[in-house]
């Protein structure tokens, strides 16, 4: 009722004493012990799914809560620990930083800033780099804000990427990772990341979903889905919405729910207008990355079945190699494989929808850190780190695609060069032969 009454009002949601527990199911059963107080106990958070591929699930609990699942757990014989004691703590120390106008080094790669502040750092980078950059809208939110991204795009005829990152609000970690992105992109020295800006058009949106994320800026940190009011209740969970075996698994037809999946498919126009912006441009892209948190995992389609469907051994081992170039920096370790196998059946999701309605050769979607003692709230000395395995990652990625056959139509100024001399010699070959 308190959080309802926030909700309602608009007034800060705290969450003082409430504790995040980490639980270690160590069989079939404990884990359908867990699905079933998922399915029946609304009081409790799951910040994670119970499933028999979970190393742990975490669960958020407000104090009256607390004493009722610790019984339920020892119960159960459910091992567990407490990673966060106070979750209020914790948000208090979360510093959101403010972008100073007109000053793009002022962005700094070690904290979180609310969407006014990514909007405009996006419009300066516009103006710096005008040659390269564009500002492009995606669609619109349920409280009319742009979905506002960029392209970044060194000439005609390339083929592309497209990233999109914030569609489940309170993933912090996804905007960030996705404007360091940008960053790397366009300022780094390094000369895979200039070959892969160059190569490449780039159509990179940081937060699909405004509405969502300035309420966890304004009121409610933990808040998942977008705005749209539903009676009391509001919110829909914008990556079940999407037009790809809408509300078959991993949803809810249930408005209170932080799975809540709509009342039909493209029902919210997050979704909507940000599909009907991808198919302008779907013939011409070539992977496509959707950034979430957390798991260290990375995930490719699709959420309805465990099957190896479409390029699946392609994918997986392009994936697993990329992975592997993360761990090099900073030891840490992600699964790779399909939604189904990797976590649960989960459908509505936006890279289902984009790999069999726009048929992209490689789609993937990033869980990003942490390993589920901090979950949605991880600290700031822990978004620089995160990204740098990222964007390592991303190169290899890109390295390993072309390997693999894939991603190799765009143009390179090597390659270029290389193909001019080859004609040039056979000019003079032939010219000689003749004379």
């Amino acid at each position: 009722m308190i959080l309802l009454i926030a909700c309602a009002s608009s007034e800060k949601v705290r969450f003082d004493n409430y504790s995040l527990y980490k639980i270690f199911p160590q069989n079939e059963q404990q884990v359908r012990v867990l699905q079933d107080l998922y399915n029946k106990e609304t009081q409790y958070d799951f910040w994670n799914h119970p499933t028999m591929s979970a190393e742990y699930v975490n669960v958020l609990s407000s104090p009256l809560d607390r004493s009722r699942l610790e019984s339920f757990l020892n119960k159960t014989d459910m091992k567990f620990v407490i990673t966060i004691e106070n979750v209020q703590e914790i948000i208090d120390n979360q510093f959101v930083s403010n972008y100073t106008r007109n000053n793009i080094r002022s962005m700094s790669w070690s904290r979180y800033y609310d969407l006014d502040s990514i909007n405009a750092w996006l419009e300066d980078l516009k103006d710096a780099y005008s040659n390269i950059v564009t500002l492009i809208t995606g669609g619109q939110s349920y409280e009319s804000r742009d979905i506002k991204g960029i392209k970044l795009s060194h000439g005609s005829g390339r083929r592309a990427i497209f990233i999109e990152g914030g569609i489940h609000s309170r993933e912090w970690i996804s905007p960030a990772t996705v404007c360091y992105i940008i960053n790397e992109l366009l300022t780094s020295d390094d000369p895979e990341t200039k070959a892969a800006a160059i190569d490449f058009d780039w159509y990179i949106f940081p937060v699909t979903n405004p509405d969502g994320y300035v309420w966890t800026h304004e009121v409610d940190r933990l808040w998942r889905k977008n705005r749209r009011p539903f009676g009391s209740e509001f919110g829909v969970d914008l990556n079940r919405n999407w037009n790809n075996n809408w509300l078959v698994a991993g949803s809810s037809s249930n408005p209170a729910s932080n799975n809540f999946a709509g009342l039909g498919p493209f029902s919210e126009p997050e979704s909507r207008s940000l599909s009907t912006y991808l198919r302008t441009i779907g013939d011409q892209i070539d992977l496509y990355l959707s950034f979430h948190s957390f798991g260290h995992l990375l995930l490719l389609p699709f959420g309805n079945t465990t099957e190896p469907l479409a390029n699946y051994q392609d994918a997986i081992n392009i994936g697993r190699r990329a992975m592997g170039a993360l761990s090099v920096r900073y030891e840490t370790s992600y699964v790779t494989g399909n939604i189904a196998e990797a976590i649960y059946l989960a459908t509505g999701g936006s890279v289902d929808w984009v790999k069999e309605h726009l048929n992209v050769p490689l789609v993937y979607c990033y869980e990003l850190r942490d390993d589920g003692n901090y979950g949605f709230l991880l600290p700031e000395e822990q978004i620089l780190p995160n990204n740098e395995e990222v964007m390592d990652s991303l190169l290899e990625l890109i390295h390993q695609a072309k390997r693999f056959g894939y991603m190799s139509n765009a143009p390179h100024l090597t390659t270029s060069l290389t193909t001019l001399v080859a004609l040039l010699l056979t000019f003079v070959f032939q010219v000689n032969y003749y004379n």
